[in-house]
């Protein structure tokens, strides 16, 4: 577990630190006219991140353009381009029963990531403290410690919120945050899932996820973002969500690949599964149920899942499952005593 505290203008220099010893393989140039849009949006609704990557920069003795547009903007420009199209997978699902929320999540990608994906608590003043799960932004073949970033996929923060994202398979784009960033956000700005929403509401998503969020007291969504639009799922009267890779609400089916290219995807499959696992186990769902949906299913686990998180928000049972060549591991986590004044000055 990476633990940091301190400023936002310490943690950009931390970043820079980690950029300088892992020899980062940096921008050498920049699209100004998407870098342009782009610092209209994050000014407007996230301008520390800003501030962030410039205090990155300075550290580094970098043009701040050429980190900005690497970090804020290159995304947009790849998606318009279509050239990050995957097919991995992943499955988040949700369960509210008996005032307690539980949450289940396996990250399938590239399974070399195993050796390199990062857990992270993040306590920067002025906003909550998260703990971030992140595949340091590897892609293709590009797996070297030149190519890593920070990109969180997952985030859960110290008031029992937490908010992950799976790949859509939406061949959209526009100009706002990138998936990881609105993680961030939520992450460090909101208490709940309404919270949550309202933000998604405000702020533009650039690039086509899947996020579900849940909070401690039990109201659990999905967002299917489509970047110009999105529609917002909402668990079964059991208060069972799950989410895979394919478009639940009709509205986005027509814009899915996998129901126009593939209908037999194996998304719909880790779906079912997951759904038939969770209802086994109901009424009475127990925080040991998620270890077994997560790690002893057929579909769910597979060659490509790099970690498993099992949450309960309402206690804050946090739980970490991850491969390595010795074999399974687990770990527990949870947050420390607070150590300065980040409760109180944040809000969506």
């Amino acid at each position: 577990m990476i633990k940091f505290q301190g400023t936002r203008a310490d943690y950009g220099r931390y970043r820079g630190e980690f950029f300088r010893e892992n020899g980062h393989d940096f921008c050498r140039s920049c699209n100004e006219e998407t870098l342009a849009k782009q610092l209209k949006i994050y000014q407007k609704y996230y301008p520390e991140l800003i501030a962030e990557k410039r205090a990155t920069a300075e550290f580094l003795g970098l043009e701040p353009d050429y980190l900005l547009y690497e970090d804020l903007a290159i995304f947009v420009d790849n998606q318009r381009r279509r050239i990050e199209r995957h097919t991995h997978g992943c499955t988040i699902f949700a369960i509210h029963e008996n005032g307690k929320t539980f949450v289940g999540r396996n990250y399938d990608w590239n399974s070399r990531v195993r050796d390199i994906f990062d857990s992270y608590l993040l306590d920067i003043k002025g906003v909550y403290r998260y703990f971030a799960f992140s595949d340091n932004g590897v892609w293709g073949r590009y797996l070297g410690k030149k190519h890593r970033t920070f990109y969180p996929e997952d985030a859960v923060n110290e008031h029992g919120l937490y908010i992950g994202l799976t790949y859509a398979h939406i061949d959209q784009w526009n100009y706002g945050l990138t998936p990881s960033h609105l993680i961030r956000y939520v992450a460090e700005h909101c208490k709940t899932t309404r919270q949550a929403l309202n933000a998604f509401v405000r702020i533009p998503c650039a690039i086509p996820k899947n996020f579900l969020i849940a909070d401690a007291k039990g109201d659990i969504a999905v967002v299917e973002h489509a970047a110009k639009t999105f529609e917002v799922v909402w668990p079964e009267n059991d208060g069972v969500l799950v989410q895979t890779n394919h478009c639940l609400a009709p509205k986005l089916k027509k814009l899915d690949r996998v129901f126009i290219e593939d209908p037999q995807a194996a998304t719909k499959v880790r779906y079912e599964e997951a759904a038939h696992l969770i209802r086994m186990q109901l009424p009475g769902f127990q925080f040991t149920d998620l270890w077994r949906i997560l790690r002893q299913s057929h579909y769910i686990y597979n060659s490509e899942t790099i970690w498993s998180l099992a949450l309960e928000l309402s206690e804050q049972r946090f739980n970490i499952y991850y491969d390595t060549t010795m074999g399974q591991k687990h770990t527990k986590f949870s947050f420390p005593e607070e150590s300065h004044d980040s409760k109180n000055n944040s809000k969506a």
